[in-house]
């Protein structure tokens, strides 16, 4: 079946505190659909003014003219409060303070002595210096008979509670006052009216002698207060009254007062508000295409203007609910609307609003383009993607002016009302193209197959566009989803993907903590389909994250995963690259080793010279005995009865062939020393290095602490340093040697040990100091 409307009308509201032009700040407000907007338990921010939009199914958008909402209010607090005197010296005037609270209209104040309303009081007046500073109370020339309680009271009889009014405090006076002279207690202001109610013009002049009161509207035109008249006067002639106030009573009015010692005047403005009237009435117009043309909009009414309150109300034009921009091809001029031609996008209901501070007013006119054609042109997906069993709704959106007509085929053959009774077709008509809605119920397996959209200009058949559609029906799948952890590098952007599966595809949803809070697109945060962008991420990203796939078939599917930050960012705080973080740290770390291996070099200080010994000191030293070294030839072996420069260069000599057999022994191998000079050999063994002397041909020597060799004779301060290579010692059997020195040695103190044939290796050399003596 086919179906064909305009779209069905829909209804909101708009709200504004004030009267301004910028339509597009006015706040929407949410409900009102039925036309119907209820207001209820307003607030004082609410007051306002509210415009019902109605926008059809053509696009054709009208804005009501406001509705002012005024919420009546009378705030609990004054500003200031009435103060007690006692008044001992004779003054001119006194003030008893009061300044009404807030209130909505602005409240009227009472004065009250002795719980009696003080009115018609020849020497007593209201203190009028703004709209929030009046309400005190003037006594003028005060006499000791003004004394009493007094308090003053604000009403409202449009707010609830209608009245509030202050505490009594007594004003006692004690002399007589000495005003005489006139004064005025109120301020030049303003007084706005609305045409046809009453007005209330007051001087706030004051004296004594009590002074007369001359009104006249501005300087010249006096005013005939005479019984009957719509003018009088009150309050001993400080107070006009103009009852049913007409259009020509606007203007500034003048009150001149005077007695014997002052003459002069104050002035009131009084502004007569005007409903904002139509001077010409709008109408359907149908015009050509891009044919020039004017639209007129002349208004009238008294705006509340301090500047001119005779200048007309200001005028806005709206194209379907939204202001009209001046630019090259609109333009105002005094309240008109010029225009050098409309297109057909352009056709729409138009309006022209009037408005000064207090009030609004609209007329409209729907504009429809003619003669003209725009081509046709077809907006919509090549793919549709049926579940089934399920129902499909298929779109296609053909463009054109006049209106394109739209056909649907399948497989070739046209859909009509008798095709499949599960077929439908409805249609939406705006102002340049048209919605046409296939719609399939219960898909089967058989309804694969490719659709064809097709749309033809009502007027010029040759102007026409189809679409293909390609039909896709599958089985529903039960969703699953996946997600996996990932680590991050703080202010990099990262993809945080889930894996969705299912048919229909599976809508997903991303949450962060175990709270699952929505992550929405928005700041830095990007939800595009199963996929989560997080651009410039931080450590406060990090944690965990959870989805949600659903497809409508069966449960929600769950997946959870964390966000960690990355090595590198442990390395490098603020780079965007770690690794590049990791080759600079190196990069220092050798720079600085190849600068300690330079210091050392520089640092370096070669070891002094021991002193040599005087001959007597040598001789003194060798005769001396000394249980250590008897103890050290005995168990090396040596024969007792050599002398001590026998032992000692035997000594030498046998460090010396130690060294060398080392350098033969093929199968040892050798390691670097450590740093204290042990070095490691086979498991277990390790041996102290042995530092063979330099010896200096004729002189008799003695070996150091150090390692060095002290000479006996010779050039003082000679002394050389040899280092000697470690040397790793296998764990070969011993080898008993015929040598008596090393039948029997000793545990801790034997000077050689044989591994082998050839080898000799001293295990450990006990160290003497040798001192100055």
């Amino acid at each position: 079946s086919t179906q064909s409307t305009g779209g069905e009308p829909s209804v909101s509201w708009l709200f504004t505190p004030r009267i301004t032009p910028d339509i597009e700040s006015w706040e929407k407000l949410v409900g009102g659909t039925s036309g119907t907007l209820i207001l209820g338990n307003l607030q004082k921010d609410e007051g306002g003014y509210y415009f019902c939009q109605l926008t059809d199914g053509y696009g054709y958008s009208l804005i009501s003219r406001g509705a002012l909402v005024v919420v009546t209010y009378l705030d609990p607090d004054f500003g200031a409060y009435p103060e007690a005197q006692t008044i001992t010296e004779s003054k001119a005037y006194i003030k008893i303070p009061c300044q009404p609270p807030p209130s909505n209209p602005p409240a009227k104040i009472n004065w009250y002595k002795d719980e009696k309303l003080i009115e018609n009081v020849e020497n007593m007046v209201q203190e009028y210096v703004s709209a929030s500073r009046y309400g005190s109370l003037i006594i003028f020339n005060p006499r000791i008979s003004d004394s009493g309680n007094y308090a003053c009271e604000a009403s409202n009889v449009n707010a609830n509670p209608e009245k509030r009014k202050t505490s009594e405090v007594l004003i006692d006076i004690k002399v007589e006052g000495t005003g005489t002279y006139a004064q005025k207690f109120v301020q030049d202001h303003d007084v706005l009216v609305k045409k046809g109610e009453d007005a209330v013009l007051h001087a706030g002049a004051i004296g004594f002698p009590v002074p007369s009161y001359r009104w006249t509207l501005g300087v010249s035109v006096e005013i005939d207060v005479k019984p009957g008249s719509r003018f009088s006067t009150a309050d001993y002639g400080r107070e006009l009254r103009i009852s049913g106030v007409r259009t020509e009573d606007r203007g500034t009015y003048w009150c001149q007062y005077k007695n014997v010692y002052t003459d002069s005047v104050a002035v009131v403005r009084l502004y007569v508000i005007e409903d904002i009237s139509f001077n010409t009435v709008l109408s359907e117009q149908t015009v050509e295409h891009l044919t020039p043309l004017t639209f007129d909009c002349q208004c009238s009414g008294t705006p509340y203007t301090s500047g001119d309150p005779t200048a007309p109300p200001s005028v806005l034009w709206l194209r379907d609910g939204k202001p009209i921009v001046d630019g090259k091809k609109f333009k105002e001029e005094d309240g008109s609307l010029v225009m050098s031609g409309l297109e057909m996008s352009e056709a729409g209901m138009y309006q022209c609003f009037c408005y000064n501070t207090i009030q609004i007013s609209q007329t409209y006119m729907p504009v429809s383009v003619k003669n003209m054609t725009i081509p046709v042109s077809i907006d919509g997906n090549d793919r549709a993607e049926g579940v089934y069993n399920e129902n499909l709704q298929v779109l296609c959106q053909a463009n054109g002016y006049p209106l394109p007509v739209v056909t649907w085929y399948k497989d070739s053959e046209e859909i009509t009302a008798v095709y499949d009774p599960r077929y439908s077709i409805t249609q939406e008509s705006f102002k340049d193209h048209v919605i046409s809605k296939l719609q399939v119920l219960s898909v089967k397996d058989a309804d694969a197959g490719m659709l064809t959209c097709r749309a033809v200009n009502q007027k010029v058949s040759t102007f026409a566009a189809e679409l293909e559609i390609e039909f896709v029906v599958g089985h529903e799948i039960a969703p699953s989803i996946s997600l996996s952890d990932i680590s991050i590098q703080v202010d990099s952007s990262i993809v945080f993907e889930a894996l969705a599966h299912g048919y229909p595809t599976p809508v997903v949803t991303w949450f962060k903590g175990q709270d699952r809070v929505p992550i929405l697109t928005g700041g830095r945060y990007t939800v595009a389909d199963s996929s989560l962008l997080i651009d410039g991420a931080q450590s406060s990203d990090t944690g965990l994250y959870v989805v949600k796939a659903y497809n409508g078939v069966g449960s929600a599917a769950y997946a959870n995963a964390t966000i960690s930050l990355g090595v590198n960012n442990a390395l490098i705080i603020g780079t965007t690259s770690g690794a590049f973080g990791l080759l600079l740290i190196i990069a220092i770390l050798i720079l600085l080793y190849v600068l300690m291996q330079q210091k050392k070099k520089k640092d370096y200080v070669p070891p002094k010279a021991a002193p040599t010994p005087t001959e007597k000191e040598i001789e003194r030293r060798d005769s001396r005995p000394s249980s250590a070294k008897s103890m050290r030839s005995t168990k090396s072996g040596a024969d007792p009865s050599k002398t001590p420069k026998k032992v000692v260069n035997e000594a030498i000599m046998s460090i010396n062939d130690i060294s060398d057999g080392a350098k033969q022994a093929a199968p040892l191998e050798l390691e670097m020393p450590s740093e204290n000079g042990m070095v490691m050999q086979g498991p277990g063994i390790i041996t102290e290095q042995a530092v063979p002397v330099t010896l200096h041909p004729g002189l008799p020597s003695m070996p150091s602490e150090n390692g060095a060799v002290m000479p006996r004779q010779g050039p003082p301060g000679i002394i050389s340093e040899q280092p000697v290579p470690a040397t790793l010692i296998p764990n070969l059997p011993r080898q008993p040697d015929s040598s008596p020195s090393s039948t029997s040695p000793s545990e801790d103190d034997s000077d050689s040990t044989s591994y082998g044939s050839n080898t000799k290796i001293v295990k450990k050399v006990k160290k003497s100091k040798v001192g100055p003596s």
